[in-house]
């Protein structure tokens, strides 16, 4: 007998209203060992759109619960969903680049220092060790 999945509740309408508890319980659901190929689709909707959500001037999120959040997730669960090295790359990336133009460079550290432990490399097929030196660099001289 197989078990029905259970409905995906609306995440991107609840994140497109900033609800501040969207992105833990999003990815509580989406911790499931049962999604099937099509709610995976909807993990990568989801991780997009709250990537953009998090660099959008207007969003009333947590922007560094946010990111930690996905990067927890990606270090659990993006082998085992098989999401691509390309889609971490973009999303951590531009994770990166958001917090260090702002000077936080707790999170842009981590989603950096993430990609350097994956062997992911940027776009131009180089990897991410110059950047994560630089940022180590700026987050010691501003302590």
């Amino acid at each position: 007998m197989t078990r029905a999945p259970k409905a995906n509740p609306n995440f991107l309408q609840r994140l497109a209203k900033d609800d501040p508890r969207v992105v833990a319980e999003f990815f509580e659901w989406a911790r499931s060992p049962d999604r099937t190929p099509r709610e995976v689709e909807h993990i990568h909707e989801f991780i997009e759109q709250a990537e953009n959500r998090i660099r959008n001037s207007s969003a009333q999120l947590d922007r560094v619960a946010s990111a930690e959040a996905i990067l927890s997730f990606f270090r659990d669960e993006s082998k085992r969903l098989g999401i691509h090295e390309r889609f971490l790359a973009s999303i951590c990336g531009a994770l990166c680049t958001y917090f260090q133009n702002r000077k936080i460079w707790d999170p842009a550290v981590a989603c950096c220092e993430f990609l350097v432990s994956r062997g992911i490399p940027d776009e131009d097929g180089v990897g991410f060790h110059d950047r994560l030196d630089l940022l180590y660099r700026q987050r010691a001289r501003q302590q």
